[in-house]
């Protein structure tokens, strides 16, 4: 009980004698304010990219591997050409599957260029023509209705799912066997999609994104629209050329995805006359990748952050060395009415802890406010956890202790005499 009432008096006489030379200690602690701020924001930009691309991977499938064409340059094209490589094909699927006992099922998907007559202006959702199993394999659930079937892809039967956002737009027009126009021709509504809360990857460097399904419309694998090279006209909708824009594969279980990404790129390589005319996407390779990148980006911001404290820490050096020096008569009234070496000692440290810990409370509030001026200026998701808040406060802490022991121990070690002479 004593000793917890002495270290209670202590803490008033030292966050007394800040409050007596307040622009000082004001001033001695934006150094700690900005570390603070800087480590919080980093932290919780680190924790929210973090929770950004485990969201993505998740939803990509950490059982999945995607395959999909390659920008070919011109010469490039003149060398598929000369080997006779088409590109991607649904052949590619087939011999994935004969050539692959781990596959677990696969799924096609073709980016389709036209034009949805019935959204309202300014709308242009995505028409993609899928395979039957697209909806089971990306986890995509059905608000009603039901999703392309075999059937539908077999006789090319001109149905159509639709995403959550443009079935609210179209509102009953959207309703289960209504009809809606794309380029010259009536799809039957057979099912609406629901909400997928899903980030759209937007970035150009991206190598996949996640699609916006919300925005799209789904028609059976094996439609699409053909542009007449004479007359560069839309002309009515019909099958698609042999071209596949994403070959979905699932393996069967997420440990085998690795090694049968690289079986299954031997395989398709070996298809196309040794053409790279493509390329393989494995989710959880770039999750590996992605970390990476996102350790190296600590360590940049951890260094500035850290400058950042190293100069707030030797700035309250500097006011606490100044402070020792000024109070020098009254470290030698302490000693002659009975404080000791240790007493001076904590007593300077004491203030050199306040100091930080106010500066690293106003750091957090700084770092949060900061955060979320980052998420939504930036349009970067911030995640701030306890993690955040408390790893940049007792880093500032400590800063005060390390910085703090060298102007507490001068003042103890101060000759008394001396000291009480002191003008």
């Amino acid at each position: 009980m004593k000793a917890a009432q002495k270290a209670k008096g202590l803490v008033c006489i030292s966050f007394q004698s800040l409050l007596d030379h307040k622009l000082r200690s004001g001033l001695s602690t934006l150094g700690i304010i900005c570390g603070v701020m800087a480590v919080l924001t980093m932290i919780s930009i680190a924790e929210g990219a973090k929770q950004d691309l485990l969201l993505q991977i998740e939803q990509l499938g950490t059982k999945n591997i995607y395959l999909k064409p390659r920008v070919l340059t011109e010469q490039q094209k003149d060398q598929a050409g000369a080997n006779l490589s088409a590109g991607l094909t649904p052949a590619d699927a087939i011999r994935i599957r004969n050539g692959h006992g781990h596959v677990k099922d696969i799924a096609l998907l073709n980016e389709v260029k036209a034009t949805v007559l019935d959204t309202q202006s300014g709308a242009a959702p995505q028409v993609i023509a899928v395979s039957a199993n697209y909806g089971e394999i990306l986890g995509l659930g059905l608000a009603r209705g039901r999703f392309v079937s075999a059937v539908d892809v077999d006789l090319k039967q001109p149905v159509c799912v639709l995403g959550a956002s443009l079935a609210a737009q179209l509102g009953s027009r959207a309703a289960i066997g209504a009809r809606i126009r794309i380029e010259d021709q009536l799809f039957k509504v057979v099912g609406t999609l629901k909400n997928v809360e899903r980030k759209a990857n937007t970035g150009k460097k991206a190598a996949i994104s996640v699609r916006n399904y919300n925005d799209t419309i789904m028609i059976p694998f094996g439609l699409g629209v053909l542009v007449s090279p004479s007359e560069k006209t839309m002309a009515p909708l019909a099958p698609h050329p042999p071209g596949v824009s994403e070959i979905i594969v699932q393996v069967r279980d997420s440990g085998l995805v690795v090694s049968a990404a690289k079986r299954i790129r031997r395989i398709v390589r070996i298809a196309h006359n040794g053409v790279l005319d493509f390329q393989v996407i494995v989710p959880r390779e770039l999750l590996r990748q992605a970390r990476k990148t996102q350790r190296t980006f600590n360590l940049i911001l951890g260094a500035i952050a850290g400058i950042s404290l190293l100069v707030g820490g030797i700035g309250i050096m500097n006011i606490m060395l100044a402070s020792v020096y000024e109070r020098t008569r009254e470290i030698g009234i302490r000693r002659a009415v009975g404080a000791t070496r240790t007493d001076i000692v904590w007593h300077f440290l004491t203030e050199s802890i306040l100091l930080t810990a106010v500066g690293g409370v106003a750091g957090v509030f700084m770092g949060i406010i900061t955060a979320a001026a980052v998420s939504r200026l930036g349009q970067w998701q911030t995640l701030i956890t306890a993690r955040a808040i408390l790893l940049p406060v007792l880093m500032a802490v400590l800063v005060g202790v390390f910085f703090g022991i060298y102007p507490a121990v001068q003042a103890s070690r101060m000759d008394p005499i001396k000291a009480l002479r002191h003008e």
